[in-house]
């Protein structure tokens, strides 16, 4: 999802790509939390689930916007290690403590991710402006590790409304960006079935991320 959105967002405004996907995943999200049996949400599920929003919602545009100026090569790479590095300190400093052997498993696997990432790229004007990108997808790395924080402190009681919740607030806070900085929602029809494949991918990712991080631990499940 995060590739397709990325590539596309080379020719199309990357907040208005990511405001489309995140508006069609909601219209999939509302209609698995209302399946799947919940308990009960409390006040601290729906604000830490809002939360999780609004860190993804902003991170997505800053990761859409990296891509456009710098290589997927170096970008990914840098969201990916960033993003996975933030729950595991906050894990470890929450006084988790998953094991001398998952510990070494998380080191090798935080390096694996930007070892396997770090391709030569072929594109001489991408990679001219590769280095401004980095802030980007630092950044967007940061948000990512709230999104895992946020979304592995609600309880399993919830069922899955803690996407749904998410989801609302990722869409109300990109269209309203999306609004704000290019005065629309419009993208060319070509474009749409890509965008809502990025949506499913999306909504399915969370659904499956929440079932980890409730199964934990948090620091292995968010590297994974």
């Amino acid at each position: 999802a995060d590739f397709i959105g990325g590539f596309l967002s080379r020719s199309l405004s990357p907040v208005r790509v990511a405001a489309l996907a995140q508006a069609i995943g909601l219209a999939l999200a509302i209609p698995t939390a209302l399946v799947v049996a919940a308990e009960r949400v409390t006040a601290a599920d729906a604000a830490w689930s809002a939360a999780s929003g609004v860190a993804v919602g902003l991170g997505l545009v800053l990761f859409y916007t990296a891509m456009t100026r710098g290589m997927i090569s170096l970008v990914a790479p840098v969201a990916a290690v960033t993003g996975a590095v933030v729950p595991v300190v906050y894990a470890l400093a929450s006084g988790e403590r998953p094991g001398a052997t998952a510990i070494v498993g998380i080191a090798l696997a935080v390096a694996a991710i930007a070892l396997v990432s770090l391709a030569t790229g072929d594109a001489p004007a991408a990679a001219g402006a590769g280095l401004g990108a980095l802030p980007l997808a630092f950044a967007a790395g940061l948000l990512f590790g709230l999104f895992y924080v946020c979304l592995a402190r609600v309880h399993e009681d919830a069922g899955m409304w803690p996407v749904a919740i998410s989801r609302v607030a990722s869409t109300l806070v990109v269209v309203a960006l999306a609004l704000a900085v290019t005065g629309g929602l419009a993208v060319r029809r070509g474009a749409v079935p890509r965008i809502a494949l990025i949506g499913v991918l999306e909504v399915g990712a969370s659904v499956t991320l929440l079932l980890a991080l409730q199964r934990g631990p948090v620091s292995v499940a968010s590297v994974l």
